[in-house]
Order: C-alpha cells, then structure tokens, then sequence
C-alpha cells in the first residue's frame, strides 16, 4: 500500500467509526455501542481478508466478483475525463452510438444470461464508479463503504425486528450477526453488502408502516434491491401483502389462514400469469436460470457441484423441486462435500443453525401469539427466496453465499418467539443500560 492509500483507508476507518460514536441511528439500539463498533471494524478486517484470498489465492481478478466490478468502475470513471457525457449517460442508463465504445471496455457491463428486469452488474458497477470520486482509487475504501452499507443494514433490520420484542430476545441476535458466513460474505465489494441495507430499510418500512418515514424507506428499499437483487423483491411481495392486511385486532387462527390464503392466489397468479400476459413466463424464467447455472458450473468446472432435479414446466415439478432446494439451502453444505476453509466454516455454522431450529420447538413462548405476523412474514420471505436459490444453484460454494442475506431473518424468525425466561441473565452485560 502508498502511504496515500494507507492515509485514506485510516482517514475513512476513523471516520465511519466516529459516525457510530457520535449518532445512535448507527447503532443497534438494545446493545452497548460497543457492540456496533466491534462488528463493523470486524467486517472490514474480514473484507481484507476477502480481498486477500481472492487476489492470492484465487487468482482470477477478472472474473470473481471481488474484483471485476470494481475493475469496471475503474473503466467507467476514467470515462469521466474522457467524455463527461457518456459517463452520465452510461451512469443513468441512457445508452445510446456514443457510449458503445466504452461500455465494450467493460467486460461484466453486459450479461450473458439476464431474466431480470434490470441489470444488477451495471448498479454494483456504477455505485464503484461514483465511490472513486471519495476513494481515489483506493481498494480498501471501497471495502470500508461497503461494510458501513451493511451494517446499516443489519442496524435497521435487527433494531425493527427486535423493537417489538423483550429486549432479551435481542441477546440472541449477536451469535446470528457473527455468523462466519454472515461477516465474509457482506463485507467484500459485492452485491451482498447492498443487498443488506436495501433489505434493512424494506424491512423497517413494513414495521414501522403508517409512521412519517415509512412509504419513503419502502421505495428506496424496493429500488435498491430491484437493482441488486430482482427475485429477493419477488420473494417480499406476497410476505409484505399478508403482513399488513388486517393487522389489527388478529387471531391465532385468523393470522395463519391470512398467510396461507394470500400465498395461494399469488401462487396461483404466479403461474398462469403468461395466461394473461404472454411476455411473462414465470415458469420458463425459473427453467432458464436453472439450466444457465448448471451450464455455467460446468463451464468454469466447479468443484463443489451437486445434483439438483430437473425443472420443468408444470406446477408440481416447481413445488417438488422447491421442496427439495429449501433443504439443500438450509443444511447444506455437509461436512463431507467441503472443498475449502470457506465451505467448511459454513457445514461448520450448520451444527449451530440446525440444533437451534430444534431447540426453538422446546424454548418457543407457546402461550402467547405475541410476533406472530412478524415470524410469519419473516418465514415467508426466507423459505421462498432459499426455495429459489436451492433449485436455481448447482454449486455448494455459490449456495452458501447466495443464501447469506436472508439466512439472517430466517434465524431472526425463530428468535423473537423465543420465551425470553429461557435466555441466562448473563449474557445481559451487552444489552444497553
């Protein structure tokens, strides 16, 4: 590192950690700052050591994700000095003759295989561009933001779950949010780490729904995760609608028949959707993405691939599949198929996850329907979205990434039923006083 990269990494390091000093809206509101402080300046300790391991190990910066969007921001933002206004066109999407010849420059700007309606390499890419204007070409800046973006995601979506909670039931968020897979996977410059803070302001949104601030943070959550992650947004719609419809004055009973029957007529819309509009195939769009992860895993000769079912175009095929991708998503990969200290530490992280949904059964609050909707919602959202990723990825070490985001509020599902008397009072020195 120059000593302008070592000046600029410090300067934004300190502070990033004076913002979560100084404003409380940058802290987990249950925990001692400390807490805060220790998690962000942790994830960008375990950014480095992506970048390191991805840069020396992994030696192929021009097609990991670690390297080749931020290596296309760098194309992008020299386009600055060279014509300001294909940068602007290029940066808000208005393409046209006078932009081809630097947007071919770019290698990850288009993609081979997009049933998304936008294209989430160009936002990942266009957000590196506009951060080199404040980092000055410094790679560890960048890996700073980032951590910083997902951390405020984790703030909002852990400080709105557990705003409707005892406060104890908080204590059980820390061991989720320190997940080894949890700190790598949303601390490099990636997706992930926009994803989280898209995630963190829907999630609040729908918490806080009829408050001042909540229509503004559902659309720019909504947009940011249209434009990182399109499906994540697919899987929050029939959650969000059940959610708050009939909030108010709700049985047991009614609750679950409103989550059953809301998700069966999107379900059923889902798939005959092209009855009625011939341009929208669900089905087929599913079908593709599958077929172009198992092409693509072989391709690149993936070591940890695995046999998935085949998909096809009919509904109990879909449902079968999705059966069997929520299981791959959430207990795999074994101990026995790890290739790498990576994939080891998440077969790892199983013997936690896997116990603790058993455990629930036993520690659950089984007298009060207190958080019934939210554990609802949350459950809805994570098992549809690990349904997709479990049958649209035929790789281990791409699954264990891809089911990151939302293995945070699967886990955070089962934590707010827990019966707090069952939490030790010791762990209570981290809550705030």
């Amino acid at each position: 590192m120059s000593a302008k990269e070592i000046f600029l990494t410090t300067f934004y390091l300190l502070f990033f950690n004076l913002l979560i000093y100084r404003f409380k809206i940058f802290q987990f509101k249950n925990f001692k700052p400390l807490v805060t402080h220790v998690l962000f300046n942790l994830k960008f300790v375990v950014g480095i050591f992506i970048w390191f391991i991805y840069t020396f190990y992994y030696k192929d910066v021009q097609n990991n994700d670690v390297h080749k969007f931020y290596n296309d921001a760098l194309i992008l933002r020299n386009t600055a000095n060279e014509n300001p206004q294909a940068f602007f066109q290029l940066l808000i999407g208005k393409e046209d003759e006078s932009t081809l010849l630097f947007a071919s420059q770019m290698k990850n700007w288009e993609r081979n295989f997009d049933e998304a309606p936008v294209n989430e390499n160009k936002t990942i890419i266009r957000l590196n561009a506009l951060l080199i204007f404040l980092s000055f070409k410094t790679y560890f800046v960048h890996i700073l933001f980032m951590c910083f973006m997902s951390l405020v995601g984790f703030i909002l979506i852990t400080n709105s779950i557990f705003g409707f909670t005892d406060i104890k039931n908080s204590l059980l968020a820390i061991p989720v949010l320190f997940l080894p897979s949890v700190l790598f996977w949303t601390s490099g410059v990636m997706k992930e780490p926009v994803l989280i803070l898209g995630l963190g302001l829907f999630v609040y949104s729908i918490t806080h729904w009829g408050t001042r601030n909540s229509i503004s943070a559902l659309a720019t959550g909504s947009l940011i995760i249209l434009f990182t992650k399109f499906f994540v947004l697919a899987c929050l719609l029939p959650a969000t609608i059940a959610y708050l419809l009939f909030r108010k004055n709700e049985t047991p009973k009614f609750i679950l028949l409103k989550y059953l029957f809301i998700n069966l007529v999107l379900l059923l819309l889902a798939f005959n959707v092209r009855n009625i509009v011939p341009k929208i195939n669900l089905q087929q769009m599913l079908i593709n993405k599958q077929t172009h992860s198992v092409k693509e895993a072989e391709y690149f000769k993936a070591g940890s691939r695995i046999e998935i079912p085949e998909l096809k175009d009919d509904v109990v095929s879909i449902l079968k599949t999705s059966a069997v991708g929520i299981w791959n998503t959430i207990t795999r990969p074994y101990v026995w198929e790890t290739k790498n200290m990576m994939m080891l530490a998440s077969a790892v992280e199983n013997f936690f996850i896997i116990p603790f949904l058993l455990m629930w059964n036993a520690f659950r609050n089984r007298k009060h329907s207190t958080n019934l909707n939210l554990f609802l919602f949350l459950l809805t959202v994570s098992l549809t979205y690990f349904a997709i990723v479990g049958i649209c990825t035929p790789a281990l070490g791409n699954l264990v990434r891809y089911k990151t985001p939302l293995l945070v509020l699967f886990m955070f599902a089962f934590i707010i039923r827990v019966n707090s008397k069952y939490i030790p009072e010791s762990l209570s020195f981290a809550l705030r006083k």
